[in-house]
Order: structure tokens, then sequence, then C-alpha cells
């Protein structure tokens, strides 16, 4: 019915995703020589750092809000431009661009240095709830240094320790899909009537008589045509709609040992449809006897007509 979805995606071990080449240590945040046990940091967003980045849904809103607080003179901004210059970045903030940014789920108990809203750096380590990691921006300036910013609080974070294992990405996605037609064979109905009539041919047509002649019967001078049988045929009515499938994100998360999940839209658009005011057809059938069968059909016709008025009188229930 469709072509599948065709993925492109690659994996990164999580201690090479964290490898870095020596950064300048002006900031505390890039600073390793910890001692201790970290804190473990199961909720974000209680002290937010960089407000204007939170709760980002792609790299180019990233790169242009960083690039727009450079703009601006208030700590934060500036705080964020000094530590984009120890990763790199000869202007800070003014040289960040989408290409440097990219969407990534930290690993779960990930340890590392993370900022607060005062601009001060806690030791701790990530275990967040969602069993993908914690959803974060890596901002990379081509040097080989890079920092994070945590999605949920807009915090920066950099790792100093690894958790073992392999992280979840978020990857490019296509979504391949040819157009088909379907066709259901009876979404609908249409109803023909087939009708039997007898008359007998009248060799004189008296001028107080009615003329039945028409071109359906073949005959100049017909008699009342009698009904004596009716017949309905009900034939089933194809509907066909136009099946396409897209998909509503140009990403995906790839996570190990867990299904892909790759959210697409089914667009159905109706083709021919069966309105239900479908007109009913009637093909009559008109066959000559004798005026002596014409006239005794009739009278059993009438006793017939009389016994079903007359059942339908006793029991209240129409015959049909």
């Amino acid at each position: 019915m469709k072509r599948l979805i065709l993925i492109s995606a690659f994996f990164t071990i999580a201690g090479s995703a964290f490898a870095q080449n020596s950064c300048s240590k002006a900031d505390p945040l890039f600073k390793t020589d910890h001692y201790g046990v970290p804190k473990d940091v199961n909720k974000l967003g209680s002290n937010p750092e960089f407000t204007f980045l939170r709760h980002m849904n792609s790299a180019e809103q990233v790169a242009a809000a960083i690039r727009k607080s450079g703009q601006q003179n208030t700590p934060a901004a500036e705080h964020l431009d000094g530590m984009l210059k120890d990763i790199g970045f000869a202007n800070g903030s003014k040289d960040v661009m989408a290409s440097n940014v990219s969407m990534y789920y930290i690993p779960s108990g990930t340890v590392g240095n993370m900022g607060d809203g005062n601009f001060n750096t806690s030791y701790c380590k990530l275990m967040p709830d969602d069993p993908n990691g914690t959803k974060s921006y890596k901002i990379s300036s081509g040097t080989g240094c890079e920092m994070y910013i945590l999605a949920a609080c807009g915090n920066a974070f950099y790792p100093t320790e690894t958790k073992p294992g392999t992280a979840c990405l978020t990857v490019p996605v296509s979504v391949i899909s040819d157009n088909r037609e379907v066709t259901l064979p009876a979404a609908g109905t249409a109803t023909t009537t087939d009708q039997i009539f007898v008359y007998y041919h009248r060799k004189k047509h008296k001028n107080n008589e009615r003329s039945y002649a028409s071109a359906s019967i073949p005959d100049p001078n017909p008699s009342k045509p009698l009904l004596l049988n009716t017949s309905d045929n009900v034939v089933g009515l194809p509907v066909t709609y136009k099946v396409s499938v897209t998909s509503q994100s140009s990403t995906a998360i790839v996570c190990p040992e867990k299904e892909l999940e790759v959210p697409t839209t089914i667009n159905v658009e109706k083709q021919a449809s069966y309105t239900g005011n479908y007109p009913g057809k009637s093909n009559a059938i008109y066959k000559e006897v004798s005026k002596r069968a014409y006239k005794k059909a009739m009278r059993k016709m009438t006793k017939v007509h009389r016994k079903q008025c007359k059942v339908e009188h006793v029991t209240g229930v129409a015959v049909r």
C-alpha cells in the first residue's frame, strides 16, 4: 500500500561523543579536576541559567537566539558569550550558526559540570526520568571543543565523565511514499427495480377510453397495464480514496535497544464517493396476453388486494 520509512541514522559511542581536545579553562564550567561525589540531578528548571534558550526544537532556533543574545548587555548574555569564546568561537555569540548546533540526548548517568542561574558551577550527575536521556543542544565550534545547553532549563553543561554505552541521537529521517488509490467495493448501494406488466390488445378504441399507448409498449392500442411482478436489485457502489504518507518532522530520536518512532501523517483524499441520493431506476417489461387471461388475472389481483387490506385491518400490520 505504501513504501515504508527510509532512515539514515548514525550511532555515536558516548565515550567518543564527549571526547574533546584541550579547551580554555577560563570558565569553571570547563574544569575537570573534581573530587568527591557528584550530586544527582533528577529535575531541571528550578534555577535556569539562560532562560532565552529553553524549550527550543531546532538548531536554527537555538543559533538565532544565541546570536540575538550577543546584541544584549545582560549578565546572562555576557556569561554565555565568554563560554563560547572559551570553546573556540573567536567572536563568541556572533559566530554561532545552525551548523554549529545539534539536538542531542545526554545519556542518563553522565557526570559533569552544570551552571545555574547565579552563574555558579556544580558537580553533578544527570539522572532524568526520560529513558532517552537529557535533551540538550550540543554546540561545537569546529576546533574540537564543545559544550551543551540543557533544553529544559537553559543551563550550561560540560561532561567530565561518561557512562559507558551508546547515547540517544537526533538523526535525519526521510519518509518516501507513493500516492496510492484504494477502492472500497461496497461503500454504498443503488437499487434497480424490475417490473413485469401484462396487457391485451384492444381491437377498437372507443372515444371515452383512455389511451395507454407508449414507447415502452409494443402495441398501438394496449389495455391498461397490469403489474404482476416487482423485484429490487441492490448493487454495491465502490468509493475510491487517494492515500499518501508524509512525515511530521525531518528528524527522529534513535536510542539503543529501543524501537524507532517516526511520527507520520496519513493523508486520505476521497476521489469518488456515494452520496446516498442516487435515484432508483425501473426496468419495465410488458407482456401481451389474451383478453380473457388479462380479465382473469385482474379479478384474481383484485381479490388479493382485498385480502391484503383485510389482513392489514385485522392485524394492524402493513403487508408488503
